[in-house]
């Protein structure tokens, strides 16, 4: 027969050895079980249990009979289980931590510094631990992302991150003396991509949405084919056919400035080439001419 008390279980015979439980510093209520002599019985104790709403305690060690103490693989939930030799009466004392939690608001891509010790979001009381995001999470569409740009601590104000492209931000040390709750603040960005195959494209890069992107065009050097600037071509604001020009950055963008050829200076080269040609053609008859 198995008989459950409060956090532990134990086989229970003939009623001829007591084994009491207890907890340091009364993290939950001892008791005692009669068991039959010389069988050994097994304590299943939980790994974690709950303080109150915001809080929990986990076990760290246990010691038999002011013996050792000897530290326990933690874990999150599940049970522990402790062989008891009934050849005489013992006491189990069960060591416990206080833990909090930090919850955090904004992304699924968290992790902390250091490690919590029970892999989980839960953290011994009075340890100070330091919450690690990505600057950029890509998205599943195309030429979309998200970009932080501030996080607080505990619905206090938001902090402002400077921009970065890659990496990962770290945040303050956070004291675990009660539970903590961490937002993140990612913005959506679209890629507006300016093109030109002329001169020179500017504005090409990350937006956050619903930010109004300057984007222009300068032209290069004409030497022989004059270019004409005749427009753009996408999603503008206004006047198309500026080589400066504004878009919406309410999704990923693509403006290609089209240019359109002024053969103008080719057709004077052709005219001076073509009377040079002649002239030297009328020279060359001339000088035949004279010498027959």
């Amino acid at each position: 027969m198995v008989i459950s008390i409060d956090n532990a279980t134990a086989d229970t015979g003939s009623q001829h050895t007591t084994i009491t439980v207890r907890y340091a510093n009364d993290t939950a209520m001892g008791y005692a079980i009669s068991a039959a002599g010389n069988h050994g019985y097994t304590i299943s104790q939980r790994h974690s249990w709950s303080d109150d709403s915001s809080s929990r305690y986990n076990l760290q060690a246990y010691f038999i009979d002011n013996g050792p103490i000897i530290p326990i693989n933690r874990s999150s939930d599940g049970n522990f289980t402790l062989d008891v030799s009934t050849d005489s009466n013992h006491v189990v004392v069960f060591i416990a931590k206080p833990q909090f939690e930090i919850v955090i608001h904004g992304t699924d891509n968290a992790t902390f510094f250091p490690p919590s010790p029970t892999n989980d979001d839960w953290f011994d009381e009075n340890t100070d631990v330091q919450v690690i995001v990505p600057n950029v999470i890509p998205s599943d569409k195309q030429y979309t992302r998200l970009q932080l740009d501030g996080w607080s601590l505990d619905d206090s104000y938001i902090n402002d991150i400077p921009r970065q492209e890659s990496g990962t931000f770290k945040s303050g040390p956070i004291h675990m003396s009660s539970m903590h709750n961490v937002k993140l603040e990612y913005k959506t960005q679209y890629y507006v991509n300016v093109i030109s195959s002329f001169g020179r494209a500017l504005g090409t890069g990350w937006y956050n949405s619903g930010t109004i992107v300057d984007v222009s065009v300068i032209p290069g050097n004409d030497i022989i084919v004059n270019h004409v600037f005749s427009g753009w071509q996408g999603s503008t604001i206004g006047n198309k056919n500026q080589m400066s020009a504004e878009t919406l950055a309410d999704s990923p963008k693509v403006l290609v400035a089209n240019w359109s050829a002024d053969y103008t200076n080719v057709s004077i080269m052709s005219i001076g080439i073509i009377a040079a040609l002649v002239l030297v053609i009328i020279y060359q008859k001339r000088r035949t001419s004279l010498k027959t």
